[in-house]
């Protein structure tokens, strides 16, 4: 064979050789910047395993968010590693529907998380799931609860709240962490390019944790490292690309929809309403207490759980104190479910239970009123139940259409931002007046 890995997989291995005898299975979490080689070291490291335990009929899967995305991305670049490494045997493979190579008498499958079969998990020996800030909590458990002795997941890190950050520091789980300078393999052109993001001069600052710091403070509006002379001048400067891409470092999203927030202690003295978002089985009902004055609008969230049952929910207000004189404004679409259960039938039962509450009248788009928020600073106040919010804050973008920015959100990681608009809304009059039914 052809190997000729860089230093993550030489890591990789030392930390599943110490910890492979553990009772319970191993976990590697491969964190990095743009063409850092986690993936290929993944698969050097997978073809090193199944060379030294041939014909063991070892039950390998390789994950990525959708089936389109692994044929199209993950297969082929396994495929490109197995020829380098001159290994690659046609007659071993098979592509479509769903691609499989029988590695040196091992079983290697590659399969999409939208596959139905594939939430509940197969039985596995070793799982790799690549770009894995693309999955949802929900589709891995099952696979992990079934795999027997190692779990491999790369990503690079392009949010700051994640359930995959989440793993760090429990048992057997092991992070790693690269940049494109530890693959000696790249493109001299490709190192330009990622280099053309750094927005500060080059050795006038320095990388502590997750953080930047300049003259041994952090990084801000007041305390900035000089500009970086060719980058800033070009206009290809670009804080958050260098930091994910380049340092490798977990960051606020692309395309932020609400940029101009900040965390504040407590709810300010001013008059208040309330606004909801249905959450029904599966998603999270939220209630969020909201209020405005000329420059600010001031948020906390009191409720982020499903709930189905209107009782349950007035039950749940009456517990935290909502007061059932103030207004709220809530959702009025039905596109999921039917009119005598879904959000049209929740208002009114609500009605009906003394709850002074309407629906929203959409008579405008929902951009319409994402940019009315945007006008004001948003102030969301730290509570117990604040992270939720942070974390849609931080994922709560701009859809793409050929990597194009377009005018529409992506209808994800919004139901906290829901019960905000509808509650803006109604504060700006745009309700439907109450009836009682």
């Amino acid at each position: 064979m052809n190997l000729d890995p860089n230093p993550l997989y030489f890591e990789m291995m030392e930390i599943y050789s110490e910890n492979r005898h553990r009772d319970e299975k191993v976990t590697i979490c491969n964190e990095g910047s743009s063409r850092s080689s986690k993936t290929w070291d993944t698969f050097f490291f997978i073809l090193t395993y199944c060379d030294h335990n041939r014909d063991k009929r070892n039950e390998i899967y390789v994950l990525r968010d959708t089936l389109v995305n692994c044929r199209d991305y993950t297969w082929k670049e396994f495929r490109k590693c197995l020829v380098i490494a001159g290994v690659w045997d046609q007659s071993k493979a098979k592509e479509y529907p769903k691609p499989y190579y029988d590695l040196f008498g091992n079983d290697i499958y590659f399969r999409g998380l939208d596959d139905e079969d594939n939430m509940e998990g197969y039985p596995s020996d070793i799982v790799f799931v690549n770009e894995a800030l693309e999955t949802e909590k929900n589709q891995v458990e099952g696979i992990d609860m079934r795999c027997r002795k190692l779990i491999i997941m790369d990503w690079n890190p392009k949010f700051t709240q994640h359930w995959c950050f989440d793993l760090e520091g429990q048992p057997n789980v092991h992070f790693t962490h690269s940049t494109y300078k530890q693959n000696k393999h790249l493109e001299k052109s490709i190192v330009r390019k990622i280099e053309s993001y750094e927005p500060y001069m080059p050795g006038s600052y320095e990388v502590i944790g997750q953080e930047l710091f300049y003259r041994d403070q952090p990084i801000s509006d007041t305390n900035q490292p000089p500009p970086h002379p060719q980058n800033v001048q070009t206009d290809t400067a670009d804080l958050f690309r260098w930091r994910v891409y380049g340092l490798g470092l977990r960051s606020a999203n692309e395309g932020l929809i609400f940029k101009n927030v900040r965390y504040i202690d407590a709810f300010p003295d001013l008059d208040h309403i309330y606004g909801m978002d249905f959450g029904f089985t599966v998603d999270p009902l939220t209630l969020v207490k909201y209020a405005e004055d000329p420059g600010n609008i001031y948020l906390q969230l009191l409720c982020y759980q499903p709930i189905e049952d209107p009782g349950h929910i007035s039950e749940y207000m009456d517990q935290i104190g909502v007061e059932r004189h103030k207004p709220i404004s809530a959702d009025s679409s039905d596109k999921h479910v039917s009119e005598n259960k879904g959000a049209i039938e929740m208002v009114h039962s609500l009605q009906s239970l003394g709850w002074f509450i309407s629906k929203v009248e959409k008579s405008k788009s929902v951009m319409f009123w994402l940019t009315s928020m945007k006008n004001k600073r948003i102030n969301i106040v730290k509570n117990h139940l604040y992270l939720h919010a942070k974390k849609e804050q931080e994922n709560y973008t701009m859809k793409k259409v050929n990597g194009i920015t377009i005018n529409q959100p992506i209808d994800k990681f919004n139901h906290f931002w829901d019960g905000s608009r509808y509650a803006h809304m109604a504060w700006n009059a745009e309700v439907v007046p109450p009836v009682l039914w």
